[in-house]
């Protein structure tokens, strides 16, 4: 039987939670059923190494804003590789399907894992549009989120018959605080972590969590005493941020940058709160490692994230840019040793029993394997 091979189409290929997503499906997609190749249309980094099976990958260096000579060299290289199936990703890559179509690709896919800056809630009818002149000869389009499939179906009117909900999953077994040798927790200096993992920029409104977290201290001298903001990632927003916390008296120690880590569990052990502040989001991968790593959570209540919290269960959430309302919840989840607990248990059960990544993986299988009957 002859392997289906799937090429993943990026428009870049860097530590994110998309690119996490993509290696977990190749190293846990059957060998010997399925091989994979990924062209990024910018460049391919240092996480490829998280594949920990062999893959080819491809950079097609597109310049920025519209650059035709992209689509010709995408072209040339899907008939080069001949994959059978062409799994794209958001919006800057569902262009390129007629290029796929051209070159003979059978069996095309796309997926919708969340909104970027220049349209954080899905209004601007030009990105619609672009989504509904493409969604023809696109063979199945996936939503990570129940929140994304209302608004493809509704408001981007692509059929019903044509869409998919995939949401994310992570592997529960990696992500298991109980299971992490005490040596593998990151050191860090505060004795109550605020914990957050994103990429630093816009969409992510790291300026909010920030702004929340020295409100909480400037209230509370306790808090102030004892906590700290440490945050995980890199991105464009990253000297923006660090000017914000590095001409503040108060900032100046208490809140750290990592830049981007390639182990972020050591770092999850560490948190006693994880914070997310996003303005949109699909299913967040980080939320989703943190919860199974035990860490209860605050976060804004915005797009598939309300899918997968329980408010007052699993942690809490607050509306998007409401700094009072996330300073109030910092201050509640330092106060209430008794809650988080209960939150930390709920989390993990909650990601356990309704995001595995094995039923992720399950799902992507289905839908490869239906190129078979085009």
């Amino acid at each position: 039987m002859e392997k289906v091979h799937i090429c993943h189409l990026v428009y870049s290929f860097d530590v994110g939670g998309l690119e996490r997503v993509i290696a977990n499906c190749i190293n846990q997609l059957d060998r010997e059923r399925f091989s994979h190749s990924i062209i990024a249309l910018t460049s391919v980094g240092a996480f490829i190494r998280e594949i920990d099976s062999p893959v080819k990958h491809y950079s097609l260096e597109k310049r920025i804003g519209n650059d035709f000579s992209s689509h010709l060299k995408l072209f040339k290289l899907l008939r080069k590789i001949k994959p059978d199936v062409l799994h794209s990703y958001n919006l800057a890559t569902i262009e390129y399907h007629w290029m796929a179509l051209l070159a003979g690709v059978k069996y095309r896919v796309h997926a919708e894992h969340g909104r970027d800056t220049y349209d954080p809630d899905g209004k601007v009818n030009k990105y619609k549009l672009i989504r509904r002149i493409c969604s023809p000869i696109i063979h199945k389009i996936i939503a990570v989120s129940d929140d994304l499939l209302q608004w493809l179906q509704s408001d981007v009117r692509i059929p019903e018959k044509k869409l998919a909900l995939v949401r994310n999953g992570v592997d529960t077994v990696y992500f298991n605080k109980n299971s992490i040798p005490v040596t593998d927790i990151s050191k860090e200096e505060f004795r109550f972590v605020f914990g957050h993992v994103a990429r630093l920029h816009g969409i992510k409104n790291q300026t909010l969590l920030i702004n929340s977290f020295l409100s909480a201290c400037e209230r509370d001298s306790k808090f102030c005493e004892n906590c700290g903001l440490v945050l995980v990632g890199d991105g464009p927003d990253k000297t923006l941020l660090e000017n914000l916390v590095k001409d503040n008296n108060v900032l100046k120690d208490k809140v750290k940058f990592t830049g981007a880590q390639q182990n972020v569990r050591s770092h999850y052990a560490s948190f006693d709160v994880f914070v997310m502040s996003s303005v949109a989001e699909g299913i967040p991968m980080t939320l989703l490692e943190s919860m199974s790593m035990s860490v209860p959570h605050i976060v804004t209540s915005v797009g598939g994230i309300q899918e997968v919290i329980v408010q007052n269960e699993t942690g809490l959430a607050v509306g998007s840019n409401d700094q009072a309302s996330m300073t109030d919840a910092m201050l509640a989840m330092f106060a209430s040793c008794e809650n988080r607990a209960s939150m930390s248990f709920a989390s993990r059960t909650r990601i356990t029993s309704q995001f595995s990544q094995s039923k992720m993986v399950a799902d992507y299988a289905a839908i490869y394997l239906k190129q078979e009957m085009n």
